[in-house]
């Protein structure tokens, strides 16, 4: 599953993210949330967000007494240029964004645009790494992230790293990994837990690149790891 919350009404949003469509998809989108009422036994609302170029797709399935359905919403009915300029004077300007603006630079990766899906995530990220609040700045960085995985390639992997180092995002990342390990009571000294959040941030960003096809040679040297590190962090014996 891509993304569940947890709600106010004690239900569940489930909402996956797709470049492509297919009934299989469904299908699988139905085990996933099947699986999840049977472990928690509460309602379970699933939203299917396609990205530009996609305008059509099934919201059901039916199958005798087995009915299905996903709520489909069309990316490709967003002008994500124009939203992208908007977004970029205000933060420019270096005013706040609001909630919709949020949500705006959060899916800009699958709006309608000139540019294709993997630049245009590349971008957005730039964007919210200009950002004067932190909170924000952080946060959309790792929606944008998220959401960006299912289709960025391997060239924009690595141009992504490259901005995210820029914009000091991965070091912001790392401080909350260590402040997490200090409410779980690990109080081994500022210095080690800031080596520990490093190469965990390392570990996950190799594990990423290996399934994007990348080499374990390349990944060795991108992220500084060794290669055998590197082997374990992507599940290889």
């Amino acid at each position: 599953m891509d993304f569940v919350f947890y709600l106010a009404d004690d239900s569940y949003l489930h909402l996956e993210f797709q470049s492509t469509k297919s009934p299989e998809d469904l299908k699988r989108f139905l085990e996933y949330d099947v699986a999840l009422c049977r472990k928690n036994d509460k309602p379970v609302h699933t939203y299917v967000v396609y990205g530009s170029g996609i305008t059509d797709a099934i919201e059901s399935l039916h199958y005798g007494s087995i009915e299905y359905f996903a709520k489909a919403i069309y990316m490709d009915r967003y002008d994500g240029d124009k939203i992208f300029a908007d977004l970029a004077t205000k933060i420019h300007s270096g005013a706040k964004l609001n909630e919709l603006d949020q949500m705006h630079l959060a899916f800009l990766p699958l709006m309608k645009s000139v540019q294709v899906k993997s630049e245009r995530a590349v971008e957005a990220i730039e964007l919210a790494g200009g950002l004067s609040d932190e909170r924000q700045r952080t946060f959309l960085t790792g929606c944008l992230i998220a959401i960006s995985d299912n289709f960025i390639d391997q060239e924009y992997v690595q141009r992504t790293l490259e901005v995210l180092s820029m914009s000091k995002i991965l070091r912001e990342f790392e401080e909350q990994a260590i402040n997490k390990g200090r409410q779980e009571g690990r109080q081994e000294g500022r210095q080690e837990g800031l080596q520990e959040g490093r190469v965990e941030t390392l570990r996950l960003t190799a594990r990423k690149l290996y399934l994007k096809g990348m080499s374990i040679e390349d990944i060795a040297e991108i992220t500084g790891l060794p290669k055998e590190e590197v082997r374990q962090s992507a599940g290889i014996n």
